[in-house]
């Protein structure tokens, strides 16, 4: 999976001319009216903090925020790997009211699909995640070879790269702000803002 890293890396830097951004992200709470608070969560679907954000922080937060109107939460694509780049592409053919539910197994599941050898055992495995939200054979495959969803992806990481000079993942956008306080302050940072 290093050489994969590498190769991704390296196209990404040198080959990637960006299209287009889709702002199609999953999120929770509502968009209209505009809500006082939006959070960008910016994160890589093969990033074990990512994985431990996404499956013991954010549902506090979704609990305590999104039920409000005030506050919306955007799940964003920082793919830090080829692994990860795939995954997010999967995410974006499933259909809108799974995705979440996809992206939860996925982080769970985190240690058992990305431990692939090669790219074939790799997609394999995301298939297995994603066949169970109805995506999957020639469907997955489609999915799997389609390269505005894959450029997609990858102008997300390039345009909050650009714009937030992101080094990590996760990492949260409030309010168009880059939040560098602790997970145990963020929920005193958010109702500051409310």
């Amino acid at each position: 999976m290093n050489k994969i890293k590498v190769i991704f890396t390296i196209f990404t830097i040198l080959f990637y001319t960006p299209l287009f951004a889709n702002d199609n992200f999953p999120y929770y709470g509502t968009k209209e009216p505009q809500p006082k608070v939006k959070i960008e969560v910016y994160s890589s679907l093969t990033c074990p903090h990512c994985a431990n954000f996404h499956l013991n922080i954010l549902p506090k937060l979704v609990e305590k925020f999104s039920q409000t109107n005030k506050v919306l939460i955007e799940l964003r694509d920082y793919p830090l790997d080829l692994a990860a780049l795939k995954a997010a592409q999967i995410a974006r053919c499933v259909t809108t009211d799974m995705q979440k539910k996809y992206l939860d197994d996925i982080y769970k599941n985190q240690s058992q699909w990305t431990k692939a050898k090669t790219l074939n055992d790799l997609y394999k495995n995301i298939e297995n995640i994603s066949g169970q939200y109805g995506l999957k054979g020639e469907d997955f495959q489609n999915c799997l070879k389609n390269k505005k969803e894959e450029n997609s992806v990858l102008q997300s990481r390039i345009d909050a790269q650009k714009i937030y000079s992101i080094d990590s993942t996760p990492t949260l956008i409030i309010n168009k702000k880059k939040y560098n306080g602790s997970w145990n302050d963020l929920e005193k940072y958010i109702n500051n803002l409310l």
